[in-house]
């Protein structure tokens, strides 16, 4: 009498790993807007021939939009090969929250909060036409450089389209902050360097 064969054990069909797709377009246009900051930056130093600390500051400005802009290119183009070499592009994407998004918001919190210790008084004046302080303009945002630069880079890497859309609005809020940081003190750069204030 033959005995009855086991039922073959049940292999459950394999889960296809979440795709973690990040924003090139955002990646690449904040890496451009912040090397033209840098380059605007330079020139306007070079118009304008300030004391130490002014020399101090605007080197330091200028290495931190550079870093952005590098760091940014980098991840850039490792979201490109990681889209090319995956191997199911139509995989689900993961929707969970990003962690870079929320230490990105704080880190852009920290450098806007330095920056309006003294740079949002200059600003005003740029904008009333009162004479200010380049030094006193973009002093706070020298002291913010490391958060300024994360928020910045962490907040754009952050984004994922179609993805958590509570840490994609946080991520977009820290770049829009730390982007507007960066054209203000170059706007600045540039008015001092064409001579209209001090």
């Amino acid at each position: 009498m033959t005995q009855p064969e086991a039922p073959a054990s049940v292999i459950p069909p394999a889960v296809p790993p979440l795709a973690v797709r990040h924003s090139r377009a955002l990646l690449i246009a904040v890496a451009v807007i912040a090397v033209v900051c840098a380059i605007l930056t330079v020139v306007g130093g070079i118009m304008f021939a300030g004391g130490p600390a002014e020399e101090i500051y605007r080197f330091g400005l200028v290495a931190d939009l550079i870093a952005m802009g590098v760091t940014l290119a980098i991840l850039a183009i490792a979201e490109t090969a990681q889209r090319q070499t995956t191997r199911r592009p139509d995989a689900p994407l993961n929707t969970r929250s990003s962690v870079f998004a929320i230490i990105a918001i704080v880190m852009s919190a920290i450098a806007v909060v330095l920056w309006w210790t003294s740079g949002a008084e200059q600003f005003g004046y740029l904008l009333t036409g009162v004479r200010g302080r380049y030094m006193y303009h973009t002093g706070g945002l020298f002291l913010a450089g490391i958060p300024w630069t994360l928020g910045i880079v962490f907040g754009a890497w952050g984004y994922r389209p179609r993805a958590h859309r509570v840490t994609n609005v946080l991520a977009l809020v820290a770049v829009v902050a730390g982007l507007f940081l960066a054209v203000v003190t170059t706007i600045a750069s540039v008015v001092y360097g064409l001579g209209f204030s001090d």
